[in-house]
């Protein structure tokens, strides 16, 4: 992930939790000599202190506050896996590792289960400390993994992706009403009424993590339910069904995004055609990782969040509800205890709490995301939490970091016309195949 880029740097509360008194972990200190260093593997996100200035960074907010020493190795996320492959099954990886699941298989099957220590702290009903789609997702991990219901990692801050932003003004200048939009060709004639305005119908670009994202949104829409089974190896990703999120993929870039949006690139620039009103709508990283726009202090995103942002599922399709960042101990860590000790203070002891009051969701539920007193609280936030408590969001992202890059490389050459659907999807089973299917645990 690009450090520019919104969706993993800005970021399912079960409904009624807002308010809720819950049980909050609190990490007793300890001194540096009872303390080893540990070490933390991740990439660039906000619960890796990605909005650090160089006095206040994670590291040393970890050791005011817990007295923990540790090293924060931060690797892109394109990078990380080949480092975990390498590292991992040879047992010298780190004590921490500080990542999503889009990169994680096939290394789950190296991390310390914690359920001894979740149920020394919070009691055999733990997880209802959690969310409940964070909790569907760790289910999942662990069957996919081999590991039946044991709990591999803890969630921290969570998403819910899928969703369009929209400028409300713009929307109601063109006539247009996006609560009546139920299928995606309705989304495809309000976009020709967008460009008769002359707007950009729907900004997005090119970063390969927004493209999962596009594939993720459009399979709801043309193979509802059979992601989950496709990353399990009980589906095939060259299924017409399947490969049919390749031409929606396409039809959305070239009947509503702007001139050369598959390869522009995820930065401050794209977005502040949004904040401008030059688009009407964007959809690259959008959903709850719209947050973070709130805290931004330039380009026009806190204005144009509190003021004129509006939000909607894409039509016909549902939210894709994830962790964004998951974190666990290493099984091989010698540092197990002060391990730990990091893990719960970023899953739900001060630094959750910090990265809630900021505005972003987090998986557990005794911290739900500060209002902010603007139209952005109406039309934004308690849509997106609302639709983060429904049982219809369940955990859809792609699991296996093969998978997952070659979507980012085979969906610009379906966009361009340089390959048919039917051939990305065989590109993305034979990624599945090489380096997915063996970790695998058919269940």
């Amino acid at each position: 992930m690009q450090p520019n880029a919104p969706r993993r740097t800005w970021s399912r509360l079960t409904a009624g939790l807002v308010g809720a008194t819950l049980a909050v972990a609190t990490v007793a200190p300890v001194t540096a000599q009872e303390s080893p260093k540990v070490t933390i593997w991740g990439w660039p996100t906000t619960m890796a202190g990605f909005f650090d200035t160089d006095s206040d960074t994670l590291v040393a907010r970890l050791k005011a506050e817990t007295g923990i020493d540790a090293e924060l190795v931060l690797t892109e996320q394109n990078e990380l896996g080949a480092k975990l492959k390498a590292s991992l099954p040879a047992g010298q990886g780190p004590d921490i590792l500080f990542t999503d699941f889009d990169v994680m298989n096939p290394y789950w099957q190296f991390m310390e289960p914690l359920d001894d220590r979740l149920v020394a702290e919070w009691g055999a009903d733990w997880r209802s400390q959690f969310s409940g789609a964070s909790m569907d997702e760790l289910q999942l991990v662990s069957e996919i993994a081999g590991k039946d219901g044991q709990a591999l990692y803890l969630p921290t801050n969570v998403q819910l992706l899928g969703w369009l932003l929209y400028d409300r003004d713009a929307w109601a200048t063109a006539g247009l009403d996006a609560s009546a939009l139920t299928s995606f060709d309705d989304l495809m004639a309000a976009c020709a009424t967008l460009k008769a305005a002359d707007k950009t119908a729907i900004l997005v670009g090119g970063h390969p993590a927004g493209l999962v994202d596009l594939y993720q949104s459009f399979v709801e829409i043309s193979a509802p339910g059979k992601m989950e089974l496709a990353q399990r190896g009980q589906a095939s990703f060259t299924d017409a069904d399947m490969t049919a999120a390749f031409d929606l993929i396409t039809r959305l870039y070239s009947e509503c995004a702007q001139e050369g949006a598959i390869a522009a690139t995820v930065d401050a620039a794209l977005f502040s055609q949004l904040f401008s009103g030059q688009a009407a709508t964007a959809f690259q990283f959008t959903g709850t990782p719209w947050f973070g726009f709130v805290n931004d202090e330039a380009g026009g995103g806190a204005a144009f969040m509190a003021e004129r942002a509006g939000t909607f599922p894409m039509p016909g399709s549902k939210g894709l509800a994830a962790t964004d960042a998951g974190i666990g101990v290493v099984g091989s860590s010698a540092n197990k205890d002060a391990a730990w000790e990091v893990v719960k203070w970023l899953a739900a002891g001060d630094e959750n709490a910090r990265i809630a009051e900021r505005g972003e969701p987090m998986a557990f539920v005794a911290h739900p995301p500060a209002p902010k007193g603007t139209d952005f609280d109406t039309y934004v936030q308690q849509p997106l939490i609302d639709a983060l408590a429904t049982g219809d969001n369940k955990f859809r992202r792609v699991l296996c970091a093969d998978v997952y890059n070659t979507l980012g490389q085979v969906i610009p050459g379906v966009v361009q016309g340089q390959i048919d659907a039917a051939t990305a999807g065989q590109e993305v089973q034979d990624a599945f195949d090489r380096g997915c299917d063996s970790w695998v645990v058919a269940s």
